[in-house]
């Protein structure tokens, strides 16, 4: 696979399309034509880059679409024989129905949450042909709505199927300290990076964790062998009932 390589204006090619990088958020550029707005930076493309090396999903679902880039470069990286994503924006961007429009088994929904349970249950059964191998959480980074989608899709994953959650650090960096700052009545991200380790220890469902700065991977287990005093899950209950805590309360920051 050819390397990415990024020029002095945040701009390259792969698979035949263009991209440029825009960062912060803030100063969006929009995706046009020429080339798609990708919200991610070098160290983000490396990280997926390496996983497209030695990891070829089947199907693919990205929860957050902004302008598209990620979709598009995702798709290229790993070729994928299906591919969906959700926004919970109303805007369409229209060069991505233009990427999608001559290509089957790709798919874009937007004013979607990630937290609609029967959107993403139908995207994975029908979409997805029930074959979910990769999910990318790029969507609201907020503890909450990141952990209902988690609910929901981990136990769709595939086994050996790897889960992605971006931007898990924010309420860690110096710019989110403040009482007037973004997120700043939420629960820190990282809350659900340590409830994953607990269920990692705690069960068989979960193989490998790996954690950068900026996004993290979880790897579900390709054999699940069921606790012996824990039995069946309630039907209506959480992946994360089965953690083992000692009785002792955990409390969010």
């Amino acid at each position: 696979m050819n390397r990415i390589e990024i020029g002095p204006s945040q701009e390259f090619s792969f698979g035949g399309e263009n991209f440029v990088i825009a960062l912060p958020v803030k100063e969006r550029r929009l995706s046009t034509s020429d080339a798609f707005t990708i919200a991610k930076n070098e160290p983000y493309l490396r990280v997926y880059e390496e996983l497209a090396s030695v990891f070829s999903p089947r199907s693919i679902l990205e929860l957050g679409i902004l302008q598209g880039g990620s979709y598009v470069l995702l798709d290229k990286l790993f070729s994928p024989r299906r591919m969906s994503a959700v926004d919970i924006r109303p805007q369409p961007v229209p060069q991505l129905l233009a990427y999608i429009a001559d290509k089957e088994g790709r798919f874009v929904h937007f004013s979607a949450s990630q937290t609609d349970r029967k959107i993403l249950e139908d995207i994975v059964r029908n979409e997805l042909a029930d074959e979910l191998d990769l999910v990318v959480d790029d969507a609201s980074h907020t503890y909450e709505q990141t952990k209902a989608s988690f609910e929901i899709l981990f136990p769709l994953l595939k086994p050996g199927g790897i889960y992605a959650i971006e931007d898990w650090s924010w309420a860690h960096s110096p710019n989110y300290q403040e009482r007037d700052a973004p997120f700043s009545k939420r629960h820190a991200l990282s809350n659900l990076l340590f409830e994953q380790l607990m269920l990692m220890g705690s069960t068989s469902l979960i193989s490998e964790i790996r954690v950068w700065k900026f996004l993290y991977l979880i790897r579900k287990a390709t054999t699940v062998i069921p606790a012996p005093d824990q039995g069946q899950k309630d039907e209506g209950g959480s992946i994360f009932d089965q953690i083992l805590n000692r009785g002792r309360e955990w409390s969010l920051i």
